[in-house]
């Protein structure tokens, strides 16, 4: 006889020894079924094969990790149903159980792995979407439609998507699911509001925008509200990025250079004079006190990023005539130039373990992928064709790389392993800008 428990009583067992740190328990004599494929992204269609589950689906359904699934199709041995929306904390992979429930009683369990899927930007006509690919590129959905969607950013656990979108020659910034639900406008004004990024605990998105006549850097609560200026300065500020312990903002900004002199002569009304401007990598406390200038140097120093434990910056600089990288402490101290080439340099991309840095170089003519340490040596090419590749993105285990590429005449999305091996074509729409883990860069060219 088998052992026959309500759906309600396996999830409940299920959480408590995920959140005890157990494996997946199944109940003594549970029918076993089998998931094709075994992991994939959120949305991903999959078959779960089995026996006794009837011939339609009537008020039966399938549960992964007890959020119900929609299903595509029913028959007695086969479901089909879509892989519902699962975090992946950090974008670690989560093992989750499948229960199938026919009239109430359960049918059959298996497990499956949801993992972090590779967003990328598609363009359609004059318009671009937003698009959801399982690693392997079995499957990929559409997450937006409408206007020109761009800059997509993962929620630190997973579950949602911000991104930019740009209707009329307006930038707004918009959240929406993992799976394509729920869309939501968290901006809405005439000015540009652009590059948002995700609070590590995902409470937040610090932004960039115009709305006070320059750009300035904001933060909001992760639905749009109580929205609050943060660097209130009258030059230019963008390129916004929390600290991995959210602490701390790091931007870059047109900032006073060397000395500020003030020349007040009994007037009310003292004029001030600068030795100049430069384009500087600056930090903030995450409240707005306290910017400090990093980098100090006359010459455009920007586009910093994050190493993932918050201990380093990596940057991108012309001070030595060429766009190079560089990377420095988190307090500004110990400035180094990674690439040291006389041809251009930029695009760094972390490993999710902080060891080694992806970037682009046109050292061979052409824009193609590279990878070093993270103290500039070991500069190997991962990528050797004539067309363009660029925009390197980490898989979350640091193992995979997915890049854009032309090599096969239209812009397309790609992965390889992390070594510059087993190369394999994502998208077969012209598409670009993939984001597995973070990714911050800005392509150079005008397609998407």
């Amino acid at each position: 006889m088998k052992t026959r428990i309500p759906c309600s009583v396996i999830v409940l067992v299920v959480l408590v020894l995920a959140v005890a740190g157990c494996d997946l328990f199944f109940p003594p004599g549970t029918p076993t079924v089998t998931v094709v494929p075994a992991s994939g992204a959120v949305n991903t269609r999959v078959t779960i094969v089995g026996t006794g589950f009837g011939t339609s689906q009537g008020g039966s359904e399938v549960a992964f990790g007890g959020t119900e699934a929609a299903v595509v199709s029913w028959s007695d041995s086969s479901i089909v149903a879509r892989v519902p929306l699962l975090p992946t904390p950090g974008g670690e992979s989560n093992v989750t159980s499948v229960a199938v429930t026919v009239g109430g009683q359960l049918a059959g369990m298996g497990t499956f792995t949801v993992v972090r899927g590779i967003l990328y930007v598609a363009a359609r006509g004059m318009t671009s979407v937003i698009c959801l690919a399982s690693p392997d590129g079995s499957e990929s959905s559409d997450l937006t439609s409408g206007g020109v969607a761009v800059w997509p950013q993962w929620s630190p656990g997973g579950t949602q998507v911000a991104f930019m979108r740009n209707i009329e020659g307006n930038d707004e910034i918009y959240v929406v699911n993992a799976d394509g639900t729920s869309e939501s406008r968290l901006t809405n004004t005439l000015a540009l509001d652009e590059y948002p990024a995700w609070s590590p605990d995902g409470t937040e998105i610090v932004f960039e925008t115009t709305r006070d006549g320059n750009a300035e850097i904001y933060v909001m609560d992760a639905d749009g509200a109580r929205p609050i200026n943060l660097t209130r300065h009258p030059d230019f500020d963008g390129w916004p990025s929390f600290s991995p312990d959210g602490t701390k903002i790091l931007f870059h900004s047109f900032w006073p250079l060397g000395d500020i002199h003030v020349h007040a002569q009994g007037n009310p009304s003292p004029s001030i004079m600068l030795d100049g401007e430069s384009m500087e990598v600056m930090v903030m406390d995450a409240e707005g006190t306290y910017p400090t200038n990093l980098s100090h140097h006359a010459a455009t120093d920007w586009f910093p990023l994050w190493s993932p434990d918050g201990s380093r910056i990596a940057f991108q600089s012309n001070r030595d005539g060429v766009g190079e990288i560089f990377s420095m402490n988190a307090d500004g101290s110990n400035q180094d130039n990674l690439t040291q080439n006389p041809a251009a340099d930029g695009g760094p991309a972390w490993s999710p373990d902080g060891t080694k840095i992806a970037f682009v170089s046109f050292r061979d003519g052409n824009p193609e992928i590279y990878v070093m340490n993270s103290d500039g040596t070991g500069q190997t090419r991962l990528t050797n064709n004539p067309a363009w590749d660029a925009g390197p993105s980490w898989s979350p285990d640091g193992t995979r790389i997915a890049f854009e590429s032309a090599r096969d005449g239209d812009y397309r999305v790609y992965v390889m392993d992390a070594g510059g091996t087993d190369v394999q074509r994502l998208t077969n729409e012209v598409s670009g800008y993939p984001v597995w883990t973070e990714s911050r860069w800005i392509p150079l060219r005008p397609e998407l």
